[in-house]
């Protein structure tokens, strides 16, 4: 999954070779040990780079990523359930500035590159009514490091601009 690739790289670790298992498992393998499943991974490439979280912030990580594993290849592929999942992740950055808190973690790299494609798709109307998610995804997007080689997601919605700016 290019997702585990991204992270790697914000994270500055290698990843190793990212495959499915024959169980269709996400699977890699770091310092000769097998690490398996989207969140397991993810949380061992932080903990392996240095990234120090609190157990309640990895709880909350551990849970985003494993819901953002579960559904993120059904919305990709069903628009009516995509709109359902995004509304879900909108109301809960209502509350947060970012998925597990106030501060960015490795999870919100993660989950940016899981719904990039998905923010990508919305129309004007659709960002303005997803504004905690699109003002989540300019806070992501405005740190280079974040987004990567890829380019930034277009959410210059007058709405967007004078209620959610990309950096406080």
């Amino acid at each position: 999954m290019d997702v585990i690739k991204y992270v790697g790289k914000y994270l500055n670790t290698p990843v190793g070779q990212v495959c499915y298992s024959t169980d269709k498992v996400l699977t890699t393998s770091l310092d000769k040990e097998n690490i398996e499943g989207f969140a397991t991974i993810i949380l061992r490439l932080a903990s392996k780079s240095g990234f120090i979280m609190g157990q309640e912030e990895i709880l909350l990580s551990y849970q985003w990523l494993e819901h953002l594993a579960m559904y993120a290849k059904q919305a990709s592929s069903n628009p009516s359930f995509a709109k359902l999942f995004l509304q879900g992740i909108n109301k809960a950055l209502a509350r947060n500035t970012y998925l597990t808190g106030h501060h960015l973690n490795v999870t919100d790299v993660a989950a940016y590159h899981v719904l990039y494609p998905l923010i990508e798709q919305l129309s004007i109307t659709e960002q303005e009514s997803l504004l905690h998610l699109c003002r989540w995804s300019k806070h992501i997007q405005a740190q280079p490091k974040v987004s990567g080689s890829r380019p930034p997601l277009s959410l210059n919605t007058i709405l967007l601009s004078s209620f959610a700016p990309a950096v406080h």
